[in-house]
C-alpha cells in the first residue's frame, strides 16, 4: 500500500468527500473496482479500497474505524477503543505526556484530549504518517510527532504510555526481552519519568519480571477476555496493590490481599471467574467477597449454596456430579436428550477436540460439561449457566 499517495491525495476536501462516497458503498464487486480504477486513473483506488476493508474489518473493535487510516500491522496492534478509553482514563491528572510507539494512534487520540502538550514517536515512518492523520482528522493539534526510538525518548514530561512492539519481526514476540524496545530498555526510562503505564502481553510470565518497587500489575478484560497486562507505575500505580483485576464495561476492579478461604465439596452453585481475576492469582480474594469457597486448591473455581448474581465471573447451577467414565458420560447424554455440549476443562491433558469425537450429541438440550482433576483422578460436572 501505498501510504504517501493517500495521504497527499486526502488533503483536499473533495478528494476526502470521494473517499466517504466509496466507503458508503455496502459491497463492492469485482467489477466495481475495474470501474472505479477505469474511471478514475488519478486516484489511488487501490490504498483506498485497501483501507475500507480494514477500516470494516475493526468496526466492532474501534467504533471509529471508518474516520481512521491503517497500516496492518497497526489495526492487528491497536488496543481497542474501550481499552484505549480505558488507558485515557489512567492519565487524566497529568497536562504533559507522552505516547512512545503510538502506532497509528488509537490510544493517543483519547489520552491526548485535553492535555497541553503530547509528544508521539514511533520507529515507522508509515505508522507515525498515519497517526498524524488520524490525531488531525480528530481535530488534536497538541501532539509533537517525532520518528525514532522510544527507548531514547529525553523529554521532560509528566507521563509516559509506551505500547511496545511485539512483532518486531514476522511473528508475535511473547518475551519482554524480544519487544520492541526490549523490556529493560522501557524500565529504565522512569530516570527521565517515574510515571509510566506500559502495555504488556498478557502471554507473558509476569511473575519472572524485574518489577520496579512499588508498581501495579492491571489485568484488564473485556467482554470476558483478557486483554492485556498494564504495568504502571510511580502514580499511575495502585498503592500498596502489587496485582489488580480490572473488567470493563462493568467498571469492577479486584486487588491482591493475603486472604485465604476454604477448600469444600462442590455445592449447588460453580463460579468462574473471570480470565483477568484467574491470570492475576485473584481467585481467593474473589471468593471472599462473593462467599463463596475453592473446590480446589489448584483449580480456580468456586463454589456456593446460594446463587450469587455477579459480573466478575460466570456461575454455574450444578446438575450431576460423577467420576470420569466414558460410558456414564454417553449414558447421561443420552438419557438427557442433550444436542449441544460445551466442555471447559482443568487439568485435562487430551484435547476436548479429541474427547467430543467420543460422544455422540442427538436432542434439544443444551449442557455445560467441567471435567476437572482432584488429585490423581478426574471428575465430571454437568452443569447449566444462569441467567
Amino acid at each position: 500500500m501505498n501510504i504517501d499517495k493517500l495521504l497527499e491525495f486526502l488533503k483536499e476536501n473533495k478528494n476526502r468527500k470521494f473517499f466517504k462516497e466509496i466507503q458508503k458503498l455496502k459491497e463492492i464487486t469485482i467489477n466495481d473496482i475495474q470501474q472505479l480504477v477505469s474511471d478514475n486513473p488519478d486516484k489511488p483506488i487501490k490504498e483506498m479500497l485497501s483501507q475500507i476493508k480494514i477500516q470494516k474489518r475493526n468496526l466492532k473493535k474501534i467504533q471509529i474505524s471508518n474516520e481512521l487510516l491503517f497500516t496492518e500491522q497497526g489495526a492487528q496492534q491497536s488496543s481497542s477503543w474501550e481499552l484505549a478509553k480505558y488507558h485515557a482514563r489512567k492519565f487524566e491528572a497529568f497536562k504533559n505526556i507522552a505516547d512512545l510507539c503510538c502506532g497509528i494512534g488509537v490510544d493517543l487520540i483519547n489520552i491526548a484530549k485535553g492535555k497541553e502538550q503530547v509528544y508521539a514517536i514511533d520507529l515507522d515512518a508509515d505508522t507515525l504518517k498515519l497517526a498524524e492523520y488520524n490525531c488531525g482528522n480528530q481535530n488534536l493539534n497538541n501532539i509533537n510527532f517525532n520518528l525514532g526510538r522510544a527507548e531514547e525518548f529525553n523529554k521532560i514530561v509528566e507521563a509516559i504510555f509506551i505500547d511496545p512492539d511485539r512483532r518486531p519481526g514476522t511473528s508475535r514476540k511473547i518475551a519482554p526481552e524480544e519487544y520492541s524496545p526490549p523490556f529493560s530498555k522501557i524500565v529504565e526510562l522512569n530516570k527521565i519519568c517515574p510515571n509510566i503505564a506500559v502495555k504488556l502481553s498478557p502471554a507473558i510470565d509476569y511473575k519472572r519480571l524485574d518489577l520496579p518497587d512499588d508498581s501495579t500489575l492491571e489485568f484488564v478484560s473485556e467482554n470476558g477476555t483478557l486483554k492485556e497486562i498494564l504495568l504502571c507505575m510511580g502514580k499511575l500505580a495502585t498503592k500498596n496493590c502489587e496485582r489488580k483485576a480490572v473488567l470493563l464495561f462493568s467498571n469492577l476492579t479486584i486487588q491482591n490481599s493475603n486472604i485465604k478461604i476454604e477448600v469444600t465439596d462442590i455445592q449447588k452453585y460453580l463460579f468462574e471467574p473471570d480470565p483477568a481475576i484467574i491470570r492475576a492469582g485473584l481467585v481467593q480474594e474473589l471468593g471472599s467477597k462473593i462467599g463463596y469457597d475453592l473446590i480446589d486448591p489448584k483449580l480456580a473455581l468456586l463454589t456456593g449454596s446460594q446463587i450469587v448474581h455477579s459480573d466478575f465471573g460466570k456461575i454455574f447451577e450444578v446438575k450431576e456430579i460423577m467420576k470420569y467414565d466414558l460410558k456414564k458420560i454417553r449414558k447421561y447424554v443420552r438419557e438427557n436428550e442433550i444436542g449441544e455440549l460445551i466442555i471447559k476443562t482443568r487439568g485435562f491433558t487430551e484435547s476436548v477436540e479429541k474427547f467430543r469425537k467420543k460422544i455422540k450429541l442427538k436432542g434439544d438440550n443444551s449442557v455445560v460439561m467441567f471435567i476437572l482433576r482432584k488429585g490423581d483422578d478426574h471428575i465430571i460436572v454437568f452443569s447449566q449457566l444462569t441467567e
